[in-house]
């Protein structure tokens, strides 16, 4: 049957006008109305490489990414150069702003600061074994064999030296900006304020090794020499008591799915435990000999140090082995902690005979190495601040030492209870 011309100019604008309120585009391409660019305000060492991710929102209300279709630029490239795909590399000292525009002109900017990055040694208490971050950026560290916790501000001043109990190994900072530390052969747990006055002490299993802070703020402890974890309330309570493997020392905290669970290293069993919030079992998996610290990465995939076999067990979260990857320079590997880039940082403890001097840092995607850095003796923890500079505290030496702008970002945490770095 022959149409005539004009019904079928009802006929499309009809259906435009049908289609038009579920596709928003009849009749007109669809525009970049809004960007928006990440990441923003950080911090790269000179010659790191890191992929720029550009958000578009578009006029029929699609939001997507829009790498490719933008434009891209760097007002500085003897600072940072960036590719026609948005990937930054980091070429000098200096700041520099990325630009990108869309073909309607639509532009969006990101910021970040290149630096050398350069390495500062302050002196603390005898044994330095744990260290983390509080919410004003104080780096607070556990003296294993000085029995007291060293709070330093993020310039290396002392800000104080506490008296905690015997041994404090791991430490741990809530959302209330309480200081919890395990005290290995006390077999408790020391709480102060962030002004280092005494909260309380509470008993737990024998030789107290590793703390982790859970998304409800209650307070888990591995036990090193009794194979279990204990859960304590925000206010020092015994939850529950947990049997995992022979000698649990690091632990942490990811996401399956809606769920939180905890991460258990066990040294003595070559394999990780983990629990659901609950308490209830997840799974026990194999990682490799004699793990002994845990970290979660941006993916939920779960890193292990292996200290007795020199390697780094990477697992996905649902405890299938991923990768085992064996770092050129790895010495008796401690410590994991990753930063928000997903970059992954290793403690090279080595033997008190002959002593480990160096953090490396791993790539998320391969595990390569990118960096080695230089520190103290012994190496036993790490932790990150927000102005992406590494602490480590050197067991060896009575020391922490601080490479400033090494970091891609801040330590990662895998939910938010506050303004606290772990």
């Amino acid at each position: 049957m022959k149409i005539k011309k004009g019904f079928k100019t009802i006929l499309a604008l009809s259906l435009c006008f049908i289609m038009g309120a579920a596709f928003m585009s009849c009749g007109a391409k669809t525009q970049v109305e809004s960007l928006s660019l990440t990441p923003n305000n950080i911090n790269l060492g000179v010659g790191t490489v890191i992929q720029f991710e550009a958000t578009g929102s578009h006029s029929n209300g699609v939001i997507s990414n829009v790498n490719s279709s933008v434009s891209w630029s760097s007002s500085s490239t003897s600072v940072a150069t960036v590719n026609s795909s948005g990937l930054v590399t980091a070429v000098g000292p200096g700041t520099v702003t990325i630009t990108i525009t869309a073909s309607s002109s639509v532009t969006e900017h990101s910021t970040l600061t290149v630096t050398a990055p350069g390495a500062t040694t302050y002196a603390v208490g005898t044994n330095p074994s744990g260290i983390a971050i509080d919410s004003s950026q104080n780096v607070w560290v556990t003296n294993y064999s000085s029995n007291n916790v060293t709070e330093l501000n993020n310039s290396g001043t002392v800000m104080g030296t506490y008296a905690v109990g015997t041994n404090p190994s791991g430490i741990a900072i809530d959302s209330a900006s309480n200081v919890w530390v395990t005290n290995y052969s006390g077999n408790n747990v020391t709480e102060l304020n962030s002004s280092g006055t005494l909260i309380g002490t509470y008993g737990v299993g024998t030789n107290p090794s590793g703390i982790v802070i859970d998304p409800t703020g209650f307070v888990w402890v591995t036990n090193y020499g009794s194979g279990t974890v204990t859960e304590l309330n925000t206010t020092g309570g015994l939850i529950n008591t947990y049997t995992v493997g022979t000698g649990p020392a690091g632990l942490a905290i990811g996401a399956v799915g809606t769920s939180w669970v905890t991460w258990v290293a066990n040294m003595g069993n070559n394999n990780v435990t983990a629990l659901y919030g609950s308490g209830t079992g997840y799974g026990t998996f194999n990682a490799g000999t004699g793990p002994n610290s845990v970290a979660i990465d941006p993916g939920d995939n779960v890193w292990v140090t292996n200290s007795g076999g020199n390697t780094i067990t990477e697992l996905f979260n649902t405890g299938v082995l991923a990768n085992t990857f064996t770092p050129s320079g790895i010495n008796v590997p401690y410590a994991v902690r990753i930063d928000t880039a997903g970059s992954v940082w290793i403690a090279n403890y080595g033997t008190i005979a002959s002593p480990g001097t160096t953090i490396m840092e791993l790539s998320p995607t391969n595990g390569a190495l990118l960096n080695t850095y230089t520190v103290g003796n012994n190496p036993s923890s790490v932790a990150i601040d927000s102005y992406n500079n590494v602490w480590a505290a050197n067991y060896g030496d009575g020391t922490v030492t601080v490479w400033r702008g090494a970091a891609t970002g801040p330590q990662f945490r895998t939910y938010t209870i506050g303004p606290v770095w772990p």
